[in-house]
């Protein structure tokens, strides 16, 4: 069986400890520990009334907040079921060849080519270089003949942040090559410079959305393709009818009116990233890496234990990690953690220390953990 490169099951490790799920705090998934907007959650209630009937299959009232809040037109987003299902049904879209990923990347992108016929091949990125993408080597890898070519950004799971003008380049090189370019932005809006504007003008290029992680609402399941219209007709032909069901329908569209609470994440943001940054790499053998999204990657030095073995022994304390040992280009000395709450994130660092041998984790309030920041 392959390895799980996922995060976020609590359910899995609640069973495997035997504790509530409260007393579980989930570093492993990315999730914006604000909670929903509180103006999502009034949609979600004002909206049970709407739960007997059908969803509306165009997504039609979020296909038109989408539109305002990024200022394209309509016709060029497509609403599903996370961005998750996109990327499943975008191998779709042409005959299967040659398909190219960035990598380390999240692993759907494989897992759904292979599914509908696709040979993936990586471009993987080296650590020595900060994990960052060389234009001129993705240029003449394409040249070899690619049909699609996969890339996030801010890159998962490593954080780096590309320009928007090394993104539009990514884009052009894309097209020029013949490839149509899937740029993932699952994570853009923790960081900004997003280029859903180019895709919605230019040919040959899919821009992936998701509002889970930044809103808080990976139980709904809600994300969007943005690219020109005649290459996401060809997507929407694939997509299953009511794969987006009304309450998060409701919820997409009341969070896009909510700029508070986008103020309040950055300051979070901001604070509380660069906290967590400093308190790991005051553990010693652990080495965070540069981050412009919610989450940090971190390497190991040392023999004392590697991703798996740390986040076994994290896990008897309830604590979540993502292992990052089989994504490509990276290995069994590599794991993410999600920035969280400072209480949590506090935690997260003694438990580190001790697992690593360093200290004995203090004793925190159950009550404190996996808080709500307010």
């Amino acid at each position: 069986m392959a390895k799980d490169m996922h995060g976020g099951d609590i359910w899995k490790a609640a069973r495997e400890i035997s504790k509530p799920l409260d007393e579980i705090i989930d570093f492993s998934a990315s999730i914006n520990p604000l909670g929903p907007p509180q103006a999502a959650v009034r949609a979600m209630e004002e909206g049970l009334r709407l739960v007997p009937p059908y969803p509306d299959p165009s997504a039609g009232a979020l296909r038109e907040a989408l539109a305002l809040h990024h200022g394209i037109s309509s016709d060029n987003i497509l609403p599903a079921n996370g961005s998750t299902e996109l990327i499943y049904l975008i191998p779709g879209i042409m005959k299967p060849g040659r398909a190219l990923i960035i990598e380390p990347a999240f692993s759907e992108y494989k897992k759904a080519l292979a599914i509908a016929g696709w040979k993936a091949e990586s471009l993987a990125l080296d650590k020595e270089d900060g994990f960052r993408l060389d234009l001129k080597k993705l240029e003449k890898k394409l040249s070899k003949g690619f049909g699609l070519v996969f890339m996030a950004n801010p890159a998962n799971p490593t954080g780096v942040l590309y320009s928007e003008e090394d993104a539009i380049a990514f884009l052009g090189l894309a097209r020029s090559s013949g490839a149509t370019a899937v740029l993932d932005e699952a994570f853009i809006d923790f960081s900004g410079g997003s280029v859903i504007g180019e895709a919605a003008r230019a040919g040959g290029a899919i821009v992936l959305r998701s509002m889970t992680k930044f809103y808080a609402l990976a139980g709904l399941r809600l994300g969007y393709a943005v690219a020109e219209r005649k290459l996401l007709s060809r997507l929407e032909r694939l997509k299953p009818p009511w794969s987006v069901n009304t309450l998060s329908m409701v919820a997409g569209a009341a969070c896009l009116s909510d700029g508070r609470y986008r103020e309040r994440t950055a300051e979070w943001l901001s604070i509380e990233r660069d906290a967590l940054s400093e308190g790991i790499a005051s553990v010693k053998g652990l080495t965070p890496f540069p981050s412009s999204a919610n989450y940090l990657m971190v390497r190991m030095s040392g023999p004392r234990l590697d991703a798996g073995a740390l986040a076994s022994r994290l896990l008897q304390k309830g604590i979540l990690i993502r292992d990052l040992s089989a994504f490509t280009g990276l290995g069994p000395g590599f794991f993410r953690v999600a920035v969280l709450g400072k209480e949590s994130n506090l935690l997260l660092v003694d438990c580190l220390r001790e697992a690593l041998g360093h200290s004995r984790a203090k004793k925190v309030d159950k009550r404190k953990r996996g808080e709500r920041t307010t």
